[in-house]
């Protein structure tokens, strides 16, 4: 397995939990339609949220960008495994950088305690 990128990204919760306080547009703007409803059956809180934002950050920094200039965030999408371990799914310009690339699996991690979430993946 040869390691072709890894990002890391530290979200504060208390910032999630404020933008999601005034209205849905962060969680519309970030989170895919599936996304949002597995929020829903988890009922996750802020720190989740927080978590899986991360996630969507780190993979953005291992393949060497940044969002905007046509990469989104609804282009990251953060589930679970039965097992609980997350995983991401790729869409649009994002799967399409990966894949040129030679991204053919992504290591997830993410926590959060403290106020803080974190979240760091690896590109094999």
């Amino acid at each position: 397995m040869t390691v072709l990128g890894h990002g890391i990204d530290l979200v504060d919760v208390e910032e999630i939990a404020a933008l999601l306080k005034l209205s849905d547009d962060f969680l519309n703007r970030c989170f895919s339609n599936a996304e949002r409803e597995r929020l829903l059956e988890i009922v996750a809180n802020a720190e989740r949220i927080a978590a899986r934002f991360a996630v969507k950050e780190a993979v953005l920094k291992a393949l060497g960008r940044g969002f905007g200039n046509g990469f989104s965030f609804q282009d990251v999408e953060v589930f679970n495994h039965q097992s609980g371990a997350p995983f991401v799914v790729l869409h649009g310009r994002v799967r399409e950088l990966s894949d040129s690339l030679g991204v053919s699996n992504w290591l997830v991690s993410l926590s959060h305690d403290g106020g803080k979430a974190i979240a760091s993946v690896i590109a094999t």
